[in-house]
């Protein structure tokens, strides 16, 4: 069991879960990203526009910042193994 962020009613934590008190979509709120910042990586709720650990935006990228995040990766993956 767990809480609803909105109304606090103990509900389940099945996937599809809706709390009966409020109807709020339980599930979809505890959906939890991957922060994509390489540096952080911190699991957060689907529901922030930024990560609450390093302030990185998580929503509404364009393609250009898409490509830096996954080119840092690379970077990051290929690069600092050697030394």
């Amino acid at each position: 069991m767990i809480k609803c962020p909105r109304c606090g009613k103990d509900v389940s934590s099945r996937p599809g879960t809706i709390c009966p008190r409020c109807g709020l979509k339980v599930s979809e709120v505890n959906q939890k990203v991957r922060c994509p910042e390489p540096s952080c990586r911190a699991l957060v709720s689907r529901r922030l526009e930024y990560c609450p650990k390093c302030g990185c935006k998580l929503k509404g990228y364009k393609f250009s910042e898409i490509m830096k995040m996954a080119r840092c990766k690379i970077d990051e993956t290929f690069y600092d193994k050697e030394k």
